[in-house]
């Protein structure tokens, strides 16, 4: 297996190949390896190669070659970023999903140039028989008479929609020891490195080969992470209710300031009173101390 251009990551990402030896300790750490053998870590020292991100760095999970990612050092962060729309309303804007969650769920139609040449080419027929296929229908010398009650119109008044705003959410942190990049789901997410960060990266369809993914131990991990991150739709409720309680946050917030307070002189505890008078003296007594040291060094100059 060789790993191509397209496959190796984006410029100024510092690559690390590990040697036998390295590997063998490192994969110690790991509960998944425990079962590999000699060979297998020998491959993988071939294959495998060790990332180091900077802060703050995104973590690619869309190449060619994709790869399993395992946190060795540092932290990373999972961003979710919501598309809404805001509807306006009486009294505030309201937030709607940009895009209902049947249409993330479904994949997008692949892109010719994303493919194999024999898909290409497979691609590019299926499209010239689908054109050729159709055929102009001459109309006839009849005519038909116009009904107004059996009439359709088919032209229909596009909603009034606003614009699309975009909100970015921290979802979780993957620390030492986290997997990720097994396929899970990821639209409109991404992976974010808090701190330095190094990650193992081991390609994936080598990865799932069944020597080393014994009980489907992989595919198991991917339904935990799909299970254990929360979706778009569980993300866009928490927003909703964080974002109402702001508001309640504020309305009490400016209630409270408007209301007249009743309080005299005599409802504040004798310490607090105590203790403000006491500052205040202090704070007169150290203006007064540095205004009479200014005057002596001006009388020591008049002499």
């Amino acid at each position: 297996m060789s790993l191509n251009d397209n496959s190796k990551p984006a410029r100024g990402v510092a690559t690390i190949r590990l040697s036998y030896e390295q590997l063998r300790d490192t994969l110690k750490h790991f509960e998944y390896f425990r079962h590999w053998t000699e060979d297998q870590i020998r491959e993988c020292s071939i294959l495998a190669r060790v990332v180091q991100y900077a802060p703050h760095q995104t973590i690619p999970l869309d190449l060619q070659l994709p790869f399993a990612y395992l946190v060795l050092s540092g932290q990373c962060m999972i961003m979710q970023c919501l598309e809404l729309r805001t509807q306006p309303s009486s009294n505030r804007a309201e937030f709607r999903l940009a895009s209902p969650e049947e249409e993330i769920a479904s994949p997008h139609p692949s892109c010719p140039d994303t493919l194999d040449p024999e898909s290409q080419l497979e691609h590019i027929h299926n499209l010239h028989d689908t054109f050729s296929s159709g055929k102009i229908v001459e109309p006839d010398d009849s005519t038909l008479e116009y009904d107004p009650d059996k009439a359709i119109c088919f032209l229909k008044t596009p909603t009034q929609e606003g614009p699309v705003v975009h909100r970015f959410l921290d979802v979780g942190t993957l620390r030492c020891g986290a997997v990720f990049g097994l396929g899970e789901r990821h639209h409109h997410r991404t992976i974010v490195a808090r701190t330095r960060t190094q990650c193992l990266l081991i390609p994936r369809c080598w990865l799932f080969l069944k020597p080393q993914n014994i009980g489907n131990t992989w595919q198991r991990l991917c339904m935990y992470l799909d299970w254990t991150v929360p979706g778009r739709d569980e993300l866009f409720r928490g927003f909703l209710r964080d974002k109402a309680w702001l508001e309640y946050r504020r309305w009490l917030i400016g209630e409270m300031t408007k209301r007249p307070s009743g309080t005299v002189m005599a409802d504040v505890p004798v310490m607090c009173r105590i203790l403000q008078s006491t500052t205040s003296r202090r704070v007169e007594n150290g203006r007064n101390g540095s205004k009479r040291k200014e005057t002596r060094k001006g009388s020591l100059y008049l002499y």
